[in-house]
């Protein structure tokens, strides 16, 4: 059905029963006795109304999902690598984008991303519906779209298959979607290999390979905990946090106890030693590092 019919459709319906709503108000009038009988067709009417509404705004939303058949993890990766080649403006940073499997990471750097972008990451099933029920309340008390509470995979089904930066809820229903459709073909360790791959860590810098050599100038195998939790810290604004943090050479009170709760929260897992993590707190990016 066309954009065109569907708003026809809706348009013949309202008319009808409109019609239909004031004969029965003039019965109603006429006589006392129709009223509940009236009352029970009216408000029929507009469930049912509701109901068509409500029908044609899923039918929008599924009409534009993605074509996710034959997901695997192959083809997946093909649609991710386009999608990063397509935000790279730059020439030369496109020819320093490299893919790398996860096997090739350090695990103090896959999981300091991780304790700081979705620490119960391995035991969702691709949405934190706590985490997504607070920032409703947190968008509804400041009537605004602007908290999203991303899992991993969330961010996965947002970076590889919906590209736009628009915020609404007809987007939020596609992601989620999307993102059970990848919880239900990809294993975890798969989903994290895309995220790792396409994240943004500062402009035209993207992937954990291209930040590695860019931040550290080393391997995504060679990067420690606190180089990890760092490269986590401009996650959220990489572009603004490139300038503001690396550029300015500059790490504020927040994101200096960002970098140290991410930190504990490895120790807590128990991803690093005590011995680590008490080192790792004296770490200083601007003296410790060659850059």
């Amino acid at each position: 059905m066309s954009e065109e019919q569907k708003g026809s459709a809706v348009r013949e319906f309202t008319v009808k029963l409109k019609g239909r709503i004031q004969r029965a108000a003039k019965a109603a009038i006429s006589h006392p006795l129709h009223i509940l009988k009236n009352t029970f067709i009216i408000t029929g009417g507009l469930v049912w109304l509701g109901l068509l509404l409500l029908a044609i705004y899923f039918y929008s939303v599924f009409s534009n999902v993605p074509d996710l058949e034959d997901v695997n993890f192959q083809t997946v990766r093909e649609v991710a690598v386009e999608s990063v080649h397509e935000k790279i403006d730059s020439k030369s940073k496109k020819q320093e984008y490299k893919w790398v499997r996860i096997d090739n990471i350090n695990r103090d750097l896959l999981y300091s991303i991780v304790m700081s972008e979705d620490g119960q990451f391995f035991t969702h099933s691709g949405v934190n519906w706590d985490a997504l029920m607070n920032a409703i309340g947190e968008n509804i008390k400041r009537r605004k779209f602007s908290y999203g509470a991303s899992t991993i995979t969330q961010q996965v089904a947002k970076n590889v298959y919906l590209r736009s930066n628009t915020k609404s809820l007809h987007r939020k229903f596609t992601e989620l979607f999307v993102t059970r459709e990848l919880e239900q073909h990809l294993s975890k360790n798969e989903i994290l290999e895309m995220y790792l791959n396409v994240a943004e860590f500062g402009p035209d810098i993207y992937g954990v390979a291209h930040a590695s050599k860019y931040y550290f100038d080393k391997k995504p195998s060679e990067i420690n905990a606190a180089e990890g939790a760092f490269l986590a810290v401009m996650l959220p604004s990489p572009r603004k946090y490139h300038y503001s943090i690396f550029k300015n050479k500059y790490l504020s009170k927040r994101h200096k106890k960002k970098l140290k709760r991410i930190l504990a929260d490895m120790l807590y897992k128990e991803y690093i030693s005590p011995k680590q993590y008490r080192r790792y707190l004296n770490w200083n990016y601007f003296t410790d590092t060659k850059n």
